[in-house]
Order: C-alpha cells, then sequence, then structure tokens
C-alpha cells in the first residue's frame, strides 16, 4: 500500500506555485502545505517579524488536516522561533509562534516542513542593519610624514550596528584640530558602510596630531599621526648669553642653541658647531648633535680666554647661512679654588656642578687672599680626607659623594676646616653631599644652586661670621641680623628697606646648622644662601656679595645677580626643600705663615638629625 502510493505521488505532483504544492492521491496523506500569512517583508535585524508565520496542511482532496507534525526552521540569517515543531490545529494551521529575527544582515529564510511533503513552505525577511553603534577605523593609524604635508592613507571608515553589520548611506563628516586640512571630508558611507576622505594634509607643529570619522555626535572613530620636522631652517639662540666670567675658566652656563624647520620645529640629530672668536679661549665638545627631542645642542664647556669680552659662535653645516653669536664679560680673578673629590667624585654631571660653583664663586671674589702652608694627617677634615703637606694658593676643597643618613634627612654639609691666622679667612674647606639625595637635586633641577650654595659656607659665608669677627648679633634669638656694612648698604637696593631698617635679617628658624647661618627665607625668599632649596634658580644677590667683602674678600659686586625680595616673595616658595644643618661641624683648625703645627680652635661637634 505505502510503495504503490508513493508512485502516485511521484507521478500526479503538480506544481501550482511557488509556494503550493499539489498532489492527488490518498486523503489521508499530506501532500501540500501552503502559507497563510505573509511569506515577505522587510524588517531590522534582531527584531520580531511582522506577521506570526503560519501554514496550512491539505491532503490531495485539498481539504484541511488535523494533528500532522510541522517543523519550523531557520535556514538563513539566524534568529529563531518560538515553536519549533507543532501540531496542525483541526483547520489544518500550524503556526511558528512568532520569528525573532537574527542579526545578520541581508534576506534572513524560514521554512517549514512536514512528513509527505516534498517542498517546504519559505518566509522571507529581508533585514536591515540597525542603527549606528559604532564607527570603526580602517585605513591605517599612527602614520608619519613631514610636517604641512600629506599622509600616504587618506582616513576611511565603516559604520556598522551593533552587531557590525556595515550600514550605507550614513553621513560622514572627516575632521581634524591640529592646523591641518582634510580634502572631501563630507562623504556617505557606501553599499559595504564604508566612507573615505580624499586625503589629510598634517599640521605645521611636529608631534602627534589626530583626525576623525563623525557619524553622529555619540559616535567617531579616531586617527593618528606623527608630524615629523621638516629640514632645518634656522639656528636659535638659548641659554649662555652674555655671562660674566674669569679669564681661564669655564663660564657657569655653557652656552646652547636649538635648530628648527621654517615651523619652528625642533630638529635633532643636527651637527652644530661652537666655535671661540679672537683671544675667546676655548671649547670642549665644540661639535655636537642636536638632541632629537628638543633640537638644542651645548657645548660641553666653553672656557675663557684672555680678552675683556669674548665670543662664541655657533654654526651648523645644515643650516648654510646661519649663527648665532654669544657673549661673555671675563674678569680677571686672582682668587684659585682646587676642588679635589674624595673616593668616586661622584658623576659627570654631579662633578660639573662643582666646577660650575668654583667659576661662580671666582667671578664674585676676584683678589688674592693667600699662600699659607697647611701640613694635617689623614682624616683631619673629617673621615676620608687626605693627608696634606703643601702650600695652598687661596682654597683647597675636599668634595665628597657618600652615604650620609639615607634620603630626606641631611641633605649636605660643608665648611671651613682650616682657616688663615693673618686672614681669618678658609683656606681649606669641607664639601659633602649625600648620594641618596643627589638625584632629588638632579631631577629638580636645583644641584648647581645647591652645590654653590654649599660652597658659600665653605667660603664663611653663615659660618665664619663670629670667627675672631663680629659680623652676627642676636644668635640664639628670634630677631639676629648681618652687621656687614657692605651687606647692609646693598640691602635697602634690593627692597630690604622696606622690612628692616639698617640690619640684614638672618634666619631665626631650624636647628643648630640651619639658624644663625642663613638669610632669613621669610624675607629673602629664593636668594642663594637663604636655607631652602628651590627649583626656577636662586640668584647670588648684592648682599652675599658685600658679605664677602665684610669678610675681608676682595670682590666684583657687579657680577652679583639681579635680585630683588618682594620679587621673590611674589613668586611663590611651595616648591623649597630646607638646607638643614648642612654646615660643616667638623674639626677646625688655624693655620698662619710659617706655622708647621695646626691649632685646633674647634673639636669637632656632634651632627644634629
Amino acid at each position: 500500500m505505502t510503495a504503490n502510493f508513493a508512485r502516485r505521488v511521484r507521478l500526479c505532483t503538480l506544481a501550482s506555485s511557488a509556494l503550493v504544492v499539489a498532489a492527488c492521491g490518498d486523503p489521508q496523506v499530506p501532500t501540500t502545505a501552503a502559507a497563510t500569512t505573509a511569506i515577505s517583508a522587510s524588517a531590522t535585524v534582531a527584531t520580531i517579524f511582522s506577521t506570526v508565520p503560519t501554514v496550512k496542511v491539505l491532503d490531495a482532496k485539498g481539504k484541511a488536516m488535523k494533528k500532522v507534525m510541522v517543523r519550523w526552521r531557520v535556514t538563513a540569517g539566524g534568529g529563531k522561533v518560538v515553536n519549533d515543531s507543532v501540531v496542525t490545529s483541526s483547520t489544518g494551521e500550524a503556526s511558528s509562534g512568532g520569528w525573532n529575527l537574527g542579526t545578520v544582515a541581508g534576506i534572513q529564510t524560514l521554512q517549514a516542513t512536514a512528513d509527505g511533503i516534498s517542498a517546504p513552505v519559505s518566509f522571507n525577511a529581508n533585514a536591515a542593519p540597525g542603527p549606528v553603534a559604532r564607527v570603526v577605523r580602517l585605513s591605517a593609524d599612527a602614520q608619519q610624514a613631514v610636517v604641512n604635508t600629506t599622509v600616504a592613507a587618506a582616513p576611511s571608515a565603516r559604520v556598522e550596528d551593533i552587531y557590525a553589520n556595515p550600514i550605507p548611506n550614513v553621513p560622514i563628516t572627516f575632521a581634524t584640530s591640529d592646523g591641518g586640512t582634510i580634502d572631501g571630508a563630507q562623504q556617505t558611507t557606501n553599499a559595504q558602510g564604508v566612507a573615505t576622505a580624499t586625503s589629510w594634509k598634517l599640521g605645521t607643529s611636529a608631534g602627534q596630531q589626530f583626525a576623525r570619522a563623525v557619524a553622529t555626535s555619540s559616535f567617531q572613530a579616531g586617527f593618528s599621526a606623527t608630524a615629523l620636522p621638516g629640514s632645518p631652517a634656522d639656528l636659535i639662540k638659548g641659554v649662555g648669553d652674555n655671562q660674566q666670567g674669569v679669564n681661564g675658566a669655564p663660564v657657569t652656563s655653557p652656552p646652547s642653541v636649538r635648530v628648527v624647520d621654517q615651523f619652528n620645529n625642533a630638529v635633532g640629530n643636527v651637527p652644530v658647531t661652537f666655535t671661540p672668536g679672537p683671544n675667546s679661549g676655548t671649547v670642549l665638545g665644540g661639535t655636537v648633535q642636536t638632541d632629537p627631542a628638543t633640537g638644542a645642542a651645548f657645548v660641553a664647556s666653553w672656557i675663557l680666554g684672555t680678552a675683556a669680552t669674548q665670543t662664541l659662535v655657533a654654526t651648523s653645516s645644515l643650516v648654510p647661512g646661519k649663527s648665532v653669536t654669544f657673549n661673555a664679560t671675563a674678569t680677571s680673578s686672582q682668587f684659585n679654588i682646587d676642588i679635589r673629590f674624595i673616593g668616586s667624585g661622584g658623576t659627570a654631571r654631579q662633578r660639573e656642578a662643582f666646577t660650575k660653583a668654583a667659576a661662580k664663586w671666582r667671578t664674585i671674589i676676584v683678589g688674592h687672599v693667600h699662600d699659607v702652608r697647611v701640613t694635617a694627617a689623614d682624616s683631619a677634615c673629617g673621615t676620608g680626607t687626605p693627608a696634606i703637606n703643601e702650600i695652598v694658593n687661596d682654597l683647597v676643597v675636599f668634595a665628597r659623594i657618600a652615604p650620609i643618613d639615607g634620603p630626606g634627612k641631611i641633605l649636605a654639609q660643608a665648611g671651613p676646616c682650616f682657616v688663615n691666622t693673618a686672614s681669618r679667612l678658609t683656606v681649606v674647606g669641607v664639601m659633602e653631599f649625600d648620594q641618596d639625595d643627589l638625584p632629588g637635586l638632579l631631577n629638580s633641577g636645583t644641584i648647581d644652586d645647591v652645590v654653590l650654595h654649599e660652597m658659600g659656607h665653605v667660603l664663611g659665608i653663615g659660618t665664619l661670621w663670629d670667627f675672631r669677627r663680629s659680623l652676627l648679633t642676636g644668635a640664639g634669638t628670634s630677631d639676629p641680623f648681618f652687621t656687614g656694612a657692605g651687606a647692609r648698604a646693598e640691602f635697602p637696593g634690593i627692597g630690604g628697606a622696606i622690612f628692616s631698617g639698617n640690619t640684614v635679617p638672618v634666619e631665626n628658624q631650624g636647628g643648630a646648622g640651619t639658624r644663625d647661618s642663613h638669610w632669613r627665607n621669610s624675607l629673602f625668599g629664593r636668594e642663594l644662601m637663604q636655607g631652602f632649596a628651590s627649583a626656577g634658580g636662586m640668584p647670588l644677590s648684592r648682599v652675599t656679595a658685600a658679605s664677602l667683602a665684610d669678610m675681608g674678600y676682595v670682590i666684583a659686586i657687579g657680577n652679583a645677580d639681579s635680585f630683588r625680595l618682594a620679587g621673590s616673595l611674589r613668586s611663590g616658595l611651595s616648591v623649597q626643600v630646607p638646607l638643614e644643618n648642612d654646615t660643616y661641624t667638623g674639626p677646625l683648625y688655624e693655620v698662619g705663615p710659617g706655622s708647621s703645627n695646626p691649632r685646633l680652635v674647634r673639636a669637632a661637634a656632634a651632627r644634629q638629625k
């Protein structure tokens, strides 16, 4: 029976339409399934089909058949139905219960099948993408090009819905905020959801530049490019001009230039040559490469010659026709400072700070002081100091960089160790820095000023004021002050008259190595010889220079730095670091002409921490 029926179906089936298949044969077997709802519609991905897909099952006579199992299957686009298998009702109908479309844009298909029916019934949905959810960068990111030129790949982006379906016909605006320009900035996405600008020309500032593709105010993609500087076009003067120095000694601040392109961008790796003028001394590191980041080139050292006014010229073979000239005024100083490093002596940069400090003080102290024989054993000026047996020309400084007490406590300690009986000025001094604190000084840019400050203590500022002279009054009180006539005369000229009549206030706060040995910080602010290390520069004022004359040095006060109390106070003091207990507390000896046995005038004191 079954075989015969099957043969009749194969022979008698007729195609009546694309949706309905009619057959002749046994009325008890389903032969036709027809859609009773819409079979095609447009919709959005991940939404519900507009009608509930339903089919009706008929037998060979065209009558509705009940209790026939109908299976619903999604065959394209994903999604799902509520009822994947359902039995026809008394009217021969079977409902999917609802069709939730999938997330893939395009044609999605749902089919209904039943045993005995050769052709399934198909329902089609033309699923459009959802709303804009993101803009995706397509073109290369992090490109490089020279300033004011076009990058290789123009900005290109694709607009997608939340399911990564590309969305066509979306207006896109390409924009940049770094001075560059974008041609073809207004675009509309194509069938693949892609929009591409015509070109992106970078702005004139070297560094990172950015563009963006904006679909709506909420959705955009970013593009980055590194704008490289152009060819070297000019030399710009940096630091180091119009300095005051000493014949035969390096200037305090090595001169520098910047190499820039036509848009003033720094250009790195450019050779710069520094050439002294006639009688203008010599240089170390005469040809140097500009820094890749800043375009700056510093001469390693400019050692002044014999002329009163000297010049240094910077040129570059890559910037023809351009040059920069630096000027320096040289003083013929007869004061000698011999720095002798103990142990490793620290790094080259740390040793440089001592050399610069000596050169600076020699511009202030210009007269010869003494030639004194000093004879002493090892460690006479503290552990590790070498034996000495020689005639000292003015000043020897033992400099040591070593552990003291860890970071953030005693930063340094400095002062006289041997003093000339006749002049009452330093012959041998000691400067010791805590190696744990030096990285912080380097990072803050204060190392040069702090070393210069400590060398001032070696010369006697704050350490010899009361050594066989009466330059300090009120020590230990709330109002100590310096009484030297020269410093008092200069104090009103830096604004001191509005604070204190005819006195120079001395520090009244801090420990034994701080108070009574520095200018009063509350008035002097950033000045070199007050008791705080200050980022941003510590000027050596005319008051400090004049105080050296009050002690007996021959000075050139015109070489002091420009400084006023009021300006210093207005500039703010929030970045100061206290130089607590920075004066040397080791033994102090006295030596004189013809003396072979130094006389101890002060034993080593306990260091307050």
